[in-house]
């Protein structure tokens, strides 16, 4: 069956601010001084799917800087614009329409725009098992990754048995477990992470949204059928205004009973906050993950993630500071994942314009 891969790269990525902003997310940043991760996740999916099955789905608000970062990569007309942000669900359901009215059947499997991975040739034998899975069930197939640390940031899977390089079914979906439930999770060794990479047949989710998503499922439906409904025209701007926002985690995957597991071999990060962002640096000495100028005394344990103005520190340890040409952040590490409310109440401060 032919293969199809749909990027999910309407996101806001609030706890990576600085970097983040509303005029360039986080997919638009570089993770390690290289391209940008939406541009990283085309090119790790490129030897799975060739670029013309591939479809990006983003928010019109950036139909500009997508366009730009895209070209050359996939096709223009494999940009699949979204009146405004309404979650996972809204995403997946209208790309799946979408793509039904062009014609195309086969295996979707959609994927995160950002993450870091480095490991490419596990990753996309993780990616090709999960298309080869989905190729025969009636249900879906997300992409598992064997715990490294008690994560609180991220959701977990409960597989059942069988071998590893299988597909196995789901049992539990839980997202983001506190601190002791995530090490009972890792010494169990029956929980994964979830990748939120998830495959199936065209048919497969068309099925799932119908059951699960019966207000997505109509009222994209009769969206679709107006003329104007193909590009983010004015029945798709009214049903995006009428759908719920909804996870597809939430409203599909825990409901569903008919959700398989492949397990994947290579290291992964969602980039899901500063702590994220500094997987890829190299610890110096003391423990410091280091970006740009820095210069510390005492100092420890630190993230530190400039540019070329020097950052010095004395008798710092344990604390976040991220610096662009107009903001400084500056928290503990353990209170990276707040950066999100930071913001938001930020929006409605008279510093607004940095949000």
């Amino acid at each position: 069956m032919e293969r199809y891969a749909i990027l999910m790269a309407g996101g806001s990525g609030l706890r990576l601010w600085p970097f983040s902003r509303k005029k360039k997310p986080k997919q638009f940043i570089s993770a390690d001084s290289g391209p940008c991760m939406m541009l990283e996740t085309l090119e790790r999916i490129r030897p799975v799917v060739p670029p013309d099955n591939c479809f990006v789905v983003t928010s019109r608000t950036l139909e500009e800087i997508t366009r730009s970062t895209l070209k050359g990569t996939v096709p223009e007309s494999n940009i699949i614009l979204e009146p405004m942000p309404k979650n996972t669900a809204a995403c997946i359901a209208y790309a799946v329409f979408t793509l039904k009215s062009k014609g195309i059947d086969g295996v979707l499997c959609f994927f995160p725009a950002d993450g870091y991975v480095k490991n490419r040739t596990e990753y996309c034998s993780a990616v090709s098992r999960a298309y080869a899975a989905a190729e025969h069930t009636e249900g879906l197939v997300v992409i598992g990754l064997k715990p490294s640390r008690p994560a609180t940031g991220y959701g977990y899977l409960r597989i059942g048995p069988g071998r590893p390089d299988e597909a196995r079914p789901v049992l539990r979906f839980v997202e983001k477990p506190d601190r002791s439930t995530a090490e009972k999770f890792l010494s169990s060794g029956d929980y994964l992470w979830n990748s939120g990479i998830v495959a199936g047949r065209l048919s497969s989710f068309s099925a799932h949204i119908r059951s699960f998503l019966p207000e997505h499922s109509r009222i994209f439906s009769e969206a679709m059928e107006n003329p104007d409904g193909q590009a983010a025209g004015p029945s798709i701007q009214k049903a995006y205004s009428e759908i719920p926002d909804l996870s597809f985690d939430k409203g599909v995957l825990e409901k569903s009973g008919d959700i398989a597991a492949v397990e994947g071999n290579f290291d992964w990060d969602d980039i899901g906050s500063l702590e994220g962002l500094a997987v890829p640096l190299r610890p110096d000495p003391d423990g410091n993950r280091v970006k740009g100028a820095f210069f510390g005394m005492d100092t420890k344990d630190c993230i530190i993630y400039g540019n070329q103005t020097l950052v010095a520190a004395i008798g710092m340890e344990n604390v976040v500071i991220a610096l662009t040409d107009d903001a400084i952040l500056v928290c503990p590490r353990s209170r990276a994942q707040d950066v999100k409310t930071l913001v938001e109440r930020l929006k409605n401060s008279q510093y607004k314009q940095f949000s």
